[in-house]
């Protein structure tokens, strides 16, 4: 198989989800995969299908989806593929591979260049080094495990997502360290799994600290108006991410007396209740299809709720013929595309001796999150990156967790958006006007890299589409996020994280069994700007070797459908749709129990031999643990090797004495809003970078003096800007 990656030699002594998944997507982009088994070989092949299934249980679709392409070898061969290796990714707890005679020391004198890739639960350094861990205690350590019903106890989000995030990160950071120049000593990658995932929802930390600055209470509850609801032949989702879709939907349900009622309703007031009543029965009347075809008509953000099932008959997936035959089943293509473009001089290669990007110029032309987060990771680690927004219509997310209450600057106050924009210059450009398209056109011709995640036609109307920025410069990368894809029919449909959870079955799977889906709450949006940066990478290093760039399509509803590929798996396997499991998980007794605090909860885990009823173990271990305290239940466990953890909520992820130990959080003085402490990126390359970022995030038009006189704009051209309001520093109609 021939790539971006194409010569890169990776050995994988890993099993189930974490490792395999990562290497998997080293293969996809054309590297060679050795996958060597330990004793016993990888649990996941007798993983099987769920119980009812009809399929061989010799075989384990899930197993062969993660890997694929891959060569097979024992443990007792490792010696001499490990000696042709750039990189080994291993996932067992930390000191396993010590015991197997592959300690650091061994591996440096099969291979001094080798690259090792260790992902773990907590990382291989800290407190929590050496903590029992399950994937359900690590959920509830970091955010993932939430109360999405407020009758029940929280519940995880299901088919082992979190476990995909682990990996995805840690192709990204094996991609990032090879850029760094050997050492003529093995390089270690260590990255947390518990880390990944608050990496990827990171908003409840910084809400938190945003409503104890206001003097606000750090737990209120509000969620997605409509969210999830049943229509006449399944479920639907319906986001309102703005005040005007929330108009628009009490128009299109025929309920305008309830426009002005938005923050009421989203925050459980007494309108809640009379809103539902009314409008559920509207909708119930209807098909997915019809609400989802009038939704986006009205440019409502609306998807269907497709389960292992339904999402076989998605109009966009199959007009984009993304599922695959895996031999016997269905399976999710690769989460991205390429369309090469000409070949150009290679450039000569930047001094990286102490940054992996140092030297690569990148025009951020994204919003809201998942370009946005991408180029705040290029940024971290080195990339010169110009953000363009404008003061007519600055970046979306500066609204998201702030309020206009706090002044007429109110958008410079969002802990989201400044999260998700450190290590960047911001430029304001009007690109409705022929003089702000030209800068911007400008700025292009000198990047290496474009990035945007906006609606497929928004950059193509302002003549920024890839055709028109390779007439620019030749080699250039773009790398395009679009929420449905560049083609098929739902191409300019509206969308964001939830939409995309929905459509690609997170939100199925996710949930109790007798109880509607439930949405993840937003990883999707993180997790596919780790995707786009895992193929950029690759891009890079091909671009590096032969002068060529490439357009990147990173379609946003197929990274999600990646990271829950069992699902789609499992029923083509074996006809049957995979039910929501709330807690619980095959080969465990687990669960999420009360504690004597009021809202307090704690997550535990232990092997299922299949002797016990689990509804029995429930009430026994929740009969304990209500009694006790969430510290005295935990360590008690903890102390027993049985994983426990407390489900975490955001006034306490700055509390956490692992993510001090290894410096996960960085504090950053900025003007207007002044210090505040930002969660890093989920991995330590040693040696290598010694901070997660390097520059707080900017304010709005903070750096146009700058850039445009880098353009050689005088002091006359750059006061026209302002005056005719191409440029600016502070936004207009807020």
């Amino acid at each position: 198989m021939t790539g971006p990656l194409t010569g890169l030699s990776v050995v994988e002594i890993a099993t189930e989800i974490s490792g395999p998944y990562a290497t998997k997507l080293l293969a996809d982009l054309g590297a060679e995969v050795t996958k060597i088994e330990p004793p016993g070989g990888d649990p996941l092949r007798r993983w099987g299908p769920f119980a009812g299934g009809i399929a061989d249980p010799q075989r384990c679709g899930l197993f062969e989806y993660l890997n694929a392409g891959k060569r097979i070898a024992d443990l007792a061969d490792a010696t001499e593929p490990i000696e042709q290796a750039h990189l080994l990714v291993e996932n067992f707890a930390p000191g396993t591979l010590d015991g197997w005679g592959l300690d650091t020391d061994s591996l440096a004198k099969i291979n001094p260049n080798l690259l090792v890739l260790r992902i773990s639960h907590f990382g291989q350094t800290g407190p929590w080094r050496d903590r029992p861990a399950t994937s359900l205690t690590v959920q509830a350590a970091s955010g993932w495990v939430s109360a999405r019903d407020p009758d029940r106890p929280p519940v995880q989000v299901g088919a082992r997502i979190a476990e995909y995030v682990a990996g995805a990160y840690g192709a990204l950071a094996a991609l990032t360290s090879l850029r760094l120049p050997p050492e003529g000593h093995v390089r270690e990658v260590d990255v947390s799994e518990f880390e990944s995932l608050l990496s990827t929802l990171p908003y409840p930390m910084l809400m938190a600290q945003k409503m104890l600055s206001l003097g606000l209470p750090t737990n209120a509850r509000g969620a997605p108006m409509l969210g999830v609801v049943r229509a006449a032949d399944g479920w639907v989702g319906i986001n309102c991410l703005t005040g005007q879709h929330w108009l628009d939907v009490c128009a299109m349900l025929g309920l305008p007396e309830f426009a002005e009622k938005q923050i009421e309703i989203m925050m459980a007031g007494p309108e809640r209740a009379e809103f539902y009543s009314r409008a559920e029965p509207l909708i119930a009347k209807q098909t997915v299809a019809e609400i989802v075809e009038l939704s986006q008509a009205m440019r409502i953000p609306a998807a269907p709720v497709n389960d292992g099932a339904t999402i076989l008959d998605s109009p966009q997936y199959a007009s984009r013929r993304f599922f695959v035959d895996g031999g016997g089943f269905k399976s999710p293509g690769k989460p991205f595309r390429f369309t090469e473009g000409p070949v150009a001089q290679p450039d000569p290669e930047p001094d990286r001796t102490a940054l992996p990007f140092a030297g690569l110029k990148v025009l951020d032309l994204s919003t809201f999150w998942a370009g946005a987060y991408l180029t705040c990771y290029l940024g971290a680690f080195g990339a010169d990156i110009v953000k363009v927004e404008s003061i007519q219509r600055p970046d979306g997310f500066r609204y998201s967790g702030a309020f206009p209450f706090e002044g007429d600057d109110w958008y410079e106050r969002s802990g989201l958006w400044q999260a998700t924009n450190l290590n960047k210059k911001d430029l304001t450009l009007d690109l409705t006007s022929e003089r702000g398209l030209a800068i911007a056109r400008r700025l292009a011709a000198q990047a290496d890299v474009v990035v945007e995640n906006f609606s497929p036609r928004v950059v193509e109307q302002f003549g920024l589409d890839y055709e028109s920025l390779v007439a620019l410069k030749p080699d250039v990368i773009l790398v395009r996020m679009p929420g449905f894809g560049l083609q098929g029919p739902w191409r300019d449909y509206v969308g964001w994280a939830l939409n995309f959870e929905q459509t690609a079955g997170m939100s199925a799977v996710t949930g109790y069994p007798d109880g509607p889906p439930c949405n993840p709450q937003g990883p999707a949006d993180p997790v596919v700007g780790v995707h786009a940066g895992v193929a950029l990478l690759a891009a890079l290093e091909h671009r590096r070797r032969t002068g060529q760039g490439r357009l990147i399509e990173v379609a946003q509803i197929e990274v999600a459908a990646c990271v829950t590929a069992e699902p789609v798996i499992e029923y083509s396997m074996n006809g049957a749709v995979q039910p929501r499991e709330g807690n619980r998980r095959r080969g465990y007794l687990q669960g999420v129990y009360p504690t004597n605090e009021d809202e307090v909860w704690v997550a535990l885990s232990l092997p299922d031999d299949g002797g016990i009823d689990h509804d029995a173990f429930d009430d026994m271990v929740a009969g304990w643990t209500r009694t006790q305290t969430p510290d005295v239940i935990v360590e008690t466990l903890q102390a027993q090797g049985i994983p426990a953890e407390r489900v975490i909520t955001g006034e306490h992820m700055y509390d956490i004495p692992q993510l001090d130990e290894r410096g996960f959080y960085e504090e950053f003085e900025r003007p207007i809003t002044g210090a505040h402490r930002f969660p890093g990126w989920p991995f330590r390359i040693t040696p290598g970078p010694g901070r997660h970022h390097r520059t707080p995030a900017p304010t709005l038009g903070q750096h146009n003096e700058e850039i445009l006189r880098g353009l050689n704009l005088s002091d006359d051209d750059v006061a026209a800007l302002r005056e005719e309001r191409v440029i600016g520093e502070r936004a207009l109609n807020t």
